[in-house]
């Protein structure tokens, strides 16, 4: 795959997040989790992605799982300012 095929299969994780949690924009806007909220969400999804490649042939739970991971982490960077690599913004 591609990065460009990459970042679409994340952004449309991220798609899918945001209308499972609530389709309507406004009451999502105000849904908010900490740092340590999402880090709890990928320890558990990251445990998922361990367990489906462990029980299952092949890679596609894994990789389903990794897919979350990805759109959870950008959940969280949109949430929060977060710096560039090689940046500090002071927190």
């Amino acid at each position: 795959m591609t990065r460009e095929e990459v970042y679409k299969l994340i952004d449309e994780e991220r798609d899918y997040q945001d209308n499972v949690v609530d389709p309507d924009p406004k009451r999502r806007a105000i849904e908010t989790h900490s740092v340590g909220d999402y880090m709890i969400m990928l320890h558990h999804y990251l445990h998922m992605a361990d367990t489906g490649w462990n029980l299952y042939p092949g890679q596609s739970k894994a990789l389903d799982n990794i897919r979350k991971i990805a759109g959870i982490c950008v959940k969280c960077m949109e949430q929060y300012d977060t710096s560039a690599r090689g940046e500090y913004n002071g927190d």
